[in-house]
């Protein structure tokens, strides 16, 4: 009777939802402020997965789901920003460990498209995206109720979040709060199936990655600089894919000659900066989210106020966030962003090996 069951629940591997968010554009810069219009909807069409993911999310962490929606917004109506719509995948976690809550906390990151970026000729007005492709992240606390035995409602409040990581600038990106309700289909017996935790005891490992990037300095650029770096450390494991991650960086930018006038004589060491670098990762399966901040042992940067203007002098810390893909247990792919006081200098795109 029981296999019975989960085959059924295998056939219907998707659970339908609607999303409608009501936001606004929130004025982070000066240049920002001209392209507000008031508040202006978001719509969003998906589905869920409980089925989805691998032996170590299912044991780990048998409540959360996973998803994919299509969103798409008129954004402002600004004649300068046109419409954006964009494909986010999704984790929705459930916020107690051994039994449903009705608080869910729900990450979402993709691709995102902007109608009119800026250009020097023909849109010079929008300030804060440089490209049509972005990236979208979003992220929500949500509550959950049943409507009847087979539809579910969320309503809850969030952020999304537009940036294209200093690829094209400008890059001032665009800060969505928004208030949302959802309408969801929900298989109620995938939710008396769900079993008890099976934690999983993460193991140390030492890892080496490389890493590329590429940026620009200015806005309608004619230049664009590489970005190399080649990193090293030791991933200390706990539970349920708690990891505590310190590495060395070794970072070759070949924008850094041309970020300001210098007062000493640039070297060809001086293109290399040093840093030692800290982060906390959470794994889902094959999917690791992590955030982290270091700090330069060797750059041409200065100051640790960081420095604001469109080539992102830095300071003396650095902030990175990122999401990794597990190819394999001990290889992943990582896409991240590396950061001085929240403002991007470079997005990263490499390979991370643990050793076992």
């Amino acid at each position: 009777m029981h296999s019975q069951e989960e085959s059924n629940i295998k056939k219907k591997a998707y659970h339908a939802e609607l999303n409608f968010k009501g936001a606004f554009l929130m004025p982070h810069s000066g240049a920002v402020k001209s392209l507000m219009n008031g508040t202006f909807p978001v719509y969003e069409i998906g589905a869920e997965l409980p089925n989805h993911g691998n032996n170590h999310f299912h044991n780990n962490f048998p409540l959360n789901r996973w998803g994919v929606v299509f969103n798409f917004s008129p954004l402002t109506n600004n004649e300068n920003l046109g419409v954006g719509f964009g494909i986010l995948p999704y984790i929705s976690m459930n916020l107690l460990k051994n039994k449903e809550s009705k608080w869910k906390f729900r990450l979402a990151s993709g691709l995102g498209y902007i109608q009119k970026p800026f250009n020097e000729i023909t849109n010079p007005k929008n300030m804060a995206l440089g490209s049509y492709i972005n990236n979208i992240t979003d992220f929500a606390l949500q509550y959950q109720t049943s409507l009847t035995k087979g539809i579910v409602t969320k309503i809850g409040f969030g952020l999304q979040h537009f940036s294209n990581g200093a690829f094209i600038r400008p890059n001032l990106g665009l800060n969505l709060p928004y208030l949302s309700i959802c309408i969801k289909a929900e298989n109620q017996r995938h939710k008396n199936t769900i079993s008890e935790p099976k934690i999983t005891k993460e193991k140390n490992n030492y890892f080496a990655g490389s890493f590329y990037g590429t940026k620009t300095l200015t806005f309608a650029p004619t230049e664009r600089y590489h970005v190399f770096q080649i990193s090293g450390g030791y991933s200390f494991g706990f539970t349920r894919g708690d990891f505590i991650n310190l590495q060395a960086d070794i970072i070759f930018d070949q924008s850094l000659p041309f970020l300001s006038e210098y007062d000493y004589e640039f070297k060809s060491i001086d293109n290399v900066i040093l840093g030692l670098f800290s982060t906390y990762e959470k794994k889902f399966g094959q999917i690791g989210t992590f955030i982290g901040i270091g700090f330069y042992l060797h750059s041409p940067y200065q100051s640790y106020t960081g420095n604001w203007d469109f080539a992102n002098k830095g300071g003396y810390l650095y902030n990175r966030i990122g999401i990794k893909y597990y190819i394999a247990q001990n290889i992943c792919a990582q896409v991240s962003a590396r950061t001085h006081l929240g403002s991007a200098d470079n997005t990263e795109f490499g390979i991370v090996y643990k050793f076992k």
